[in-house]
């Protein structure tokens, strides 16, 4: 495993230590013992800090030798061992500072001396000593200091590529061929010489040879003058790769040398031509060179470039389409082109035997072409069973085609920047298929010291930055929407983390005799399982004194292992999911414990992470964990309390509290967490925050959801503005406390009843808040609001009994209260019932700075008075069914953009060609809208009508175009979670419909009848989970554009001519997909969860679901028709009791009568006789337990 990481920080550590030192030698003592030996540790750490920067010198060329040379394996293994042991000695010393500081705190010293840990002068100096072995070691292999940047990967040489390829070899790609050669052959329109097309995609994956098979296609060659291939590898040398142009194109060599007389040789040759130029395998990522070399092909008519390259990052300099992202082959193909180089041709096994070994081979592949090509090769002259167990029981890393298997991914590794190359191979630590988070696996690269420190950047935004170039990279698999991103590793990438961290990090299901092997390791995952029941607790092991990162998913099982390790970093121990499987008195569920009492000896734990843990408190041990920089408590419901002096944290960063249910209260010394940054609080019932919250004055972001806290402490107000991110709702019965918060700066979003005690309004004072951004006022409590960033305080105002004497029904007074600062920039008003506003909005004054208002639901209101705001510059009318009449008066002069959707009373809008800055007029869904004023500038104004008939005359009149056929992306709220679209007579949804920005909120799809529709452009909403498509007769694709990656349901029927569903192997949080009816259907691609999969009468799929094991039904599933009546006595027999197991495992009772009895029976369910026990009672489906309450779902039934 890379130790860059470790050394860099031991010398961080040994820094920070000589500063303590220098402090420790400063302070008056009277005694001379202690302070020569803090000036002895003080010569020692710094001869250790120069051997240490000599040694790390070394590191890039020791790992480059790593893979060729076994003498260089193992110094750098006796180099990580050193370098664990000086990192644990260092950070002893680290703890005893930390401990210093917090005893003088509440002893109110102003400083107070540490004490060095017995024994540490000589620990660091035998550290010194063993360092120094192994630089004379360093000395006798003769590794060099040269510089990582100018290093040559000598033993992963990437072969040289042409465009020559022999086509009857390759199998697939046909559709990627045709969607690329489209793009390639479709004229500039943008006015543009060079357009650039990008193929992103993983090492080995295809790409070379797609764009060998674009660039010998006829109508390629047909439609270009010249053609050039280029391989370009690691250097991008303009002047080397602008002489291979030359050379490629004109198929001569080329003896200049001089750039511009090579640039002159290539801008005479291809004027006013048509150019092809084909970059293979570019890694260049400055934007400089680029510019460069593209210089001389601006004298053709057109250049048409194809690259291929494994980093977006390097797509996004290059490219002015949009990349083309290259996925791994389907399962068919992968098997296909696994016979082919097997057997030298596509044939039919016949041995059973091994069809099933070879498609589990297969699987282990990940259908990288490259790998399946090796796997065949490698067992092509031994086809038998027996090999090809052997291939199939080993892991591909330790077998004979390894060095050709992984070589085009650890290229990927060895260009990787070294600061991402621990990052990376700290994931080989968890389980294939893993769906990493990205900001817990940021927290936990932290936690090992692999993040660098910046002092321009939080060490967290840091950390997420080199997740994201991981990604950009191809190493990880995901789709990059915000910042909290998932992705996972693909199964190849996984094994070649594996294959360079050896042993270090180990993953198991709950087997720990199968941590045997390993001798040594570092990081452990222990996943959850049946296998940790019938284990009391862990086996006594020497190996787990080395671990510095344990996640467990067993809490009780873990107990007695994590008391005995006492190195860890970071500590993740979660409920084990079996446990629910399991009745109440089975053998294997144990009882909760009252704390958690385990973490007496984690001096050096960085991270801790409670997940579903049955625990009531923790014990005080825990905050004597200094150097704890991020506590998670999550679903912990029995937990009551927080350690009272949990002040004493005093390196915590980031507390997060959620799902908590029974806490209700938090320590008041929570204040004293001087480097808390991040506080989140939710689904909890505490009731308030500690008063002197305010003295956090390093705290960055505050979230609190869904808890019972009904004011923020005025404390808070004196450091609101160095805050980053609030987001804060809260249930009040008073608005007082906010005449504290004059600083707000953010979103402040009021939610109210028609009535409420004025007065106490009043006091709120919104006017003195100054730096107040954005208003949201909303007469609807349960409404939803669309995710502002930044800060926002969302309060819900209810009244209560006392405050009744005091109500007045008056909304415009109620107004006047919550009428904001001038500076005000943004203004929301939702659902209010009103008919007038009150004369604060829309009055020049007092909305001064106004430049968006958005009126959504406010069904009373008949005139708008916006037209003195002088800076408004966005209007946004929604749902308002009062309004008949948009006037001259109503639209200021300067008005940018304006947006009216479901207006259905609204006649008339005048006052338009006196706006001479409207650049866009979006109108939708307004039935009774007859016509428009006259426009300014139809060319400057870009207008989009549509769903609006009276309209269309108008339309036809002054040449507007009337989008008949589209349904607008732009009346779509960002806060919608159900969309629903029936009998839509478009061929294609708005661009939008798949953009997060209009759409992020999206949960569930739902498409009837949409018959022209032929692409799906979901795959950008990250939220959705639940899409259905029901007779879209001319869809023809559903690939992973189509399909985001939350996705957990889908269901599609009577789509006749849909003929491939692709993309569903990404989907890792699906758990049923439902095809019906679909006669043409012939393509669906493989997935790990092939037993979510129902097919119904798709005939062209039935041979693959029968392949495949996938549950395939001919006829549609009915309810069982009731048997013939029973006798009198057998129905006088009723149910009795209906028990049901609701979504948290919870047991409801319902009783019936004989009445209720008799309805359900005939509505829902039908009889049924219990054969053994002569019971008798009904049966009913979901979904009429779903109507009886939506809070359950029906597991099992019994009766009395």
């Amino acid at each position: 495993m890379w130790i860059g990481g470790v050394i860099s920080n031991v010398h961080s550590l040994g820094t920070k230590l000589l500063h303590a030192v220098n402090q420790f030698s400063s302070e008056p003592s009277s005694s001379s013992s202690p302070a020569s030996e803090s000036h002895q540790i003080e010569t020692e750490l710094k001869n250790l800090m120069d051997l240490l920067m000599r040694i790390k010198a070394t590191l890039n060329d020791a790992e480059e030798r790593e893979i060729r040379d076994e003498s260089v394996k193992l110094w750098l293994k006796e180099l990580k061992r050193v370098a664990y042991d000086a990192e644990d000695v260092l950070d002893e010393y680290n703890y005893e500072v930390l401990r210093a500081q917090v005893e003088a705190r509440n002893a109110f010293l102003k400083g107070k001396l540490i004490q060095i840990p017995y024994g540490m002068l000589g620990q660091i100096q035998q550290i010194k000593t063993q360092f120094a072995e192994i630089a004379q070691h360093r000395i006798a292999l003769q590794l060099s200091e040269e510089e990582a940047p100018r290093r040559r990967h000598r033993d992963l040489q990437v072969v040289p590529t042409s465009h020559m390829v022999v086509e009857s070899n390759i199998i697939g790609r046909q559709r990627e061929k045709e969607e690329l050669i489209n793009l390639l052959c479709s004229e500039n329109h943008d006015g543009k010489i060079i357009s650039v097309v990008t193929i992103v995609g993983a090492g080995g994956i295809g790409k070379t040879t797609l764009a060998q098979l674009v660039y010998n296609d006829k109508r390629i060659q047909q439609k270009f003058d010249k053609f050039g291939w280029v391989c370009v590898s690691e250097d991008f040398n303009v002047q080397k790769h602008t002489k291979e142009v030359i050379e490629s194109i004109t198929r001569k060599p080329c003896t200049l040398e001089n750039l511009s007389a090579l640039q002159h040789n290539i801008s005479e040759g291809v004027r006013k031509k048509r150019i092809f130029l084909v970059l293979d395998d570019v890694w260049n990522e400055k934007r400089n060179l680029w510019e460069t070399f593209r210089v001389p092909f601006m004298q053709a008519s057109m250049v048409k470039i194809l690259v291929t390259t494994r980093n977006e990052s390097v797509a996004r300099i290059m490219q002015t389409i949009p990349t083309f992202n290259l996925d791994y082959m389907s399962e068919d193909q992968s098997w296909q082109l696994f016979q082919r180089y097997e057997f030298g041709e596509v044939i039919h096994i016949i041995d059973s035997n091994l069809v099933k070994i070879g498609k589990q081979i297969l699987k282990k592949c990940g259908r990288l072409p490259l790998a399946v090509k090796s796997i065949a090769c490698l067992i092509r002259h031994e086809p038998n069973e027996k090999s090809w167990r052997e291939i199939l029981e080993s892991e591909l890393w330790e077998s004979d085609a390894r060095s050709e298997i992984f070589q085009p991914l650890q290229i990927s590794y060895a260009r990787l920047p070294t600061y991402l190359k621990p990052c990376f191979l700290y994931c080989s630590m968890f389980p294939k298929d893993y769906r990493y988070d990205a900001k817990e696996l940021v927290n936990l690269w932290i936690s090992q010291g692999y993040v660098q420190n910046s002092i321009s950047k939080d060490a967290k935004k840091v950390g997420l930055e080199y997740a994201k170039q991981l990604l950009h990279r191809s190493l990880f698999q995901g789709s990059l929407k915000s910042d909290n991103f998932q992705f996972t590793l693909h199964h190849m990438v996984h094994d070649l983390a594996r294959s360079i961290s050896g042993h270090g990090c180990c993953s198991t299901k709950g087997d720990i005799i199968d941590l045997d092997f390993c001798e040594e390791f570092h990081h452990l995952y222990i996943g959850s399982s049946e296998k940790l029941l019938e284990c009391p607790s862990p086996p006594p092991s020497k190996k787990f004194a080395t671990l510095r990162t344990l996640f467990v998913n067993d809490y009780f099982w873990s107990v007695r292992l994590v008391s005995e390790v006492q190195k860890l970093r970071a500590l993740k121990l979660v409920g084990n999911v079996f446990l629910q499987n399991y009745p109440f008195n089975s053998k294997y569920v144990r009882s909760s414990v009252d704390q958690v009492d385990f973490c007496v000896n984690l001096k050096h734990l960085r991270y801790l992470s409670l997940y579903q843990v049955d625990f009531k408190k923790i014990h005080i041990d825990m905050c004597s964990i200094f150097n704890l920089q991020n506590l998670n408590l999550r679903y912990c419901e029995n937990l009551t309390e927080l350690p009272q002096c949990i002040g004493d944290l005093i390196s915590l960063e980031e507390l997060t509290i959620i799902r908590c249910k029974q806490l209700r209260v938090l320590p008041a010394s929570l204040c004293q967490l001087k480097a808390l940054k991040k506080l989140t609080l939710g689904f909890c019932s505490v009731k308030e925050l500690p008063h002197d919250i305010g003295n956090l004055t390093n705290l960055q972001l505050l979230t609190i959801k869904y808890t019972k806290v009904s004011h923020l402490p005025s404390s808070l107000n004196k450091m609101i503005r160095k805050i980053q991110a609030l987001d804060v709702s809260l249930e009040c019965s008073t608005m007082e406390w906010l005449e504290h918060f004059i600083d707000l700066d953010g979103t402040l979003i009021i939610s109210c009843d028609k009535s409420h005690n004025l007065e106490d309004v009043r006091c709120a004072k919104l006017a003195s808040m100054h730096n107040l951004q954005c208003l949201i006022l909303s007469w609807d409590s349960c409404a939803s609001h669309a995710s502002h960033e930044g800060k926002v305080v969302s309060i819900n105002y209810f009244r209560e009994k006392s405050f009744e004497k005091h109500l007045e029904n008056n909304l415009l007074m109620l107004m006047d209260c919550l009428q904001p600062h001038p500076k005000l920039k943004e203004l929301h008003v939702k659902f209010y019932p009103g008919h007038t506003f009150s004369d604060w909005i829309g009055n020049p004054t007092s909305c001064a700075s106004l430049e968006s208002i958005i009126l959504k639901n406010c069904q009373f209101i008949t005139f708008l008075p916006f037209g003195d705001l002088y800076k408004l510059k966005y209007l946004k009318v929604a749902w308002c069914s009062s309004l008949q009449f948009i006037q001259e008066e109503s639209l200021p002069l300067l008005l940018e953009e304006m947006e009216i959707t479901h207006c259905e009373s609204l006649i008339f809008v005048s006052g338009i060609k006196r706006l001479k800055s409207l650049v866009k007029v979006h109108i939708t869904n307004c039935s009774k809208l007859l016509c428009l004023d006259r426009f300014w500038d139809l060319k400057t104004c870009k207008i989009d009508i549509s769903l609006c008939p009276k309209l269309r005359k108008w339309c036809l009149q002054h040449d507007v175009i009337y989008n008949e056929d589209l349904i607008s992306a732009e009346e779509l709220d960002s806060d919608l979670e159900v969309l629903k679209i029936s009998d839509y007579n478009g061929r294609t949804f708005p661009d939008c419909f798949g953009d997060a920005t209009y759409c992020g909120f999206l949960k569930r799809i739902e498409l009837y009848s949409c018959k022209f529709i032929q692409v799906l452009p979901f795959g950008g909403l990250c939220k959705l989970n639940y899409l259905e498509i029901k007779n879209c007769s001319s869809l023809q694709l559903i690939n992973e554009e189509s399909l985001p990656l939350l996705l957990e349901e889908i269901k599609i029927s009577n789509c006749d001519n849909l003929i491939s569903v692709t993309g569903i192997q990404r989907l890792n949080s699906l758990v049923r997909l439902e095809i019906a009816d679909c006669m043409n259907l012939c393509t669906l691609d493989p997935s790990r969860k092939e037993g979510c999969i129902y097919v119904s009468r798709c005939p062209k799929l039935r041979e693959l679901c029968l392949r495949r094991h996938i549950e395939y039904s001919l006829q549609e599933e009915k309810l069982r028709p009731k048997p013939p009546n029973l006798s009198d006595s057998r129905k006088k027999l009723r149910p009795k009791y209906l028990l049901v197991d609701d979504e948290f495992g919870d047991e409801l009772s319902y009783e019936f009568d004989d009445e209720f009895g008799d309805e359900f029976s005939d509505v829902f369910g039908y009889e049924f006789v219990d054969k053994f026990s002569d019971e008798f009672g009904y049966v009913f489906d979901d979904e009429f337990l779903k109507k009886f309450d939506p809070s359950t779902s029906l597991d099992w039934m019994a009766w009395e």
